[in-house]
């Protein structure tokens, strides 16, 4: 008869395992969805799309005012010249020039008139919607994608490696099995490889990093474990 620890040990394993074939499958799911839409944008013809009319905008920029307007992008504000500024929004960039102003290489709009001040300057500026780079916003709409797809790619690995792990727990007779150690010590790699990929997400690697010293102490205790059997 199963003792008071092993039941619970079988019980969260079981619960945990059906918790991360779910979330696999919708990652799987996911995966699919994105390879599907990867392949849309690849395929569709930007030729067929047609912009015309023209934009009329005002852009005033004040050095204070940055990081109230801009609180989530990283950016760089100086001044180019006596009538032009630069704004490097993440990797984009919004570049403001004496006759041009350009947003990430899709579009451009030019310069009419130039107001400066001691902080800042007023731009009023014109544009032609049939200026738009079709072909920019297709590579950029693609290589978003691409982030995504990976994403999903690498958290559905985590939960195969994770459900092993539980799927091997809710049934065993012993948690110190050989089975056991290998599939944790894989789990707690991957989930150290997924933080890396993730952008340093120390959590997850600090997580991975406690995944493989248990995986240690299971081994020791499969030591133990064996060493036991063969005295009795």
């Amino acid at each position: 008869m199963k003792n008071s620890n092993l039941k619970a040990i079988n019980g969260i394993g079981k619960a945990c395992s059906i918790i991360s074939t779910i979330a696999f499958i919708f990652c799987i799911v996911g995966f699919v969805s994105i390879i599907i839409v990867e392949i849309g944008i690849l395929t569709f013809p930007m030729d067929k799309i047609k912009l015309s009319g023209t934009a009329d905008a005002v852009v005033t920029v004040e050095a204070d005012d940055m990081d109230f307007d801009i609180k989530t992008a990283n950016y760089h504000f100086s001044e180019n010249n006596q009538q032009g500024f630069r704004i490097d929004v993440d990797q984009e960039g919004i570049t403001i020039s004496d006759d041009k102003i350009d947003i990430g290489g899709i579009w451009s709009l030019d310069v009419d008139e130039v107001e400066t001040s001691d902080n800042g300057a007023t731009f009023k500026l014109t544009g032609d919607f049939g200026e738009f780079d079709k072909g920019a916003i297709k590579r950029k709409l693609s290589l978003n994608v691409l982030e995504a797809l990976i994403s999903v790619a690498a958290t559905a690995v985590t939960l195969f490696f994770a459900r092993r792990v539980f799927k091997e727990l809710s049934k065993c007779e012993t948690p110190f099995t050989e089975t056991t150690v290998k599939n944790m010590k894989i789990f707690g790699g991957v989930l150290i490889g997924y933080g890396v990929i993730s952008g340093l997400y120390l959590t997850t690697i600090v997580a991975g990093l406690a995944v493989l010293m248990l995986a240690f102490v299971f081994a020791h205790g499969t030591d133990l474990q064996r060493e036991s059997d063969e005295t009795l």
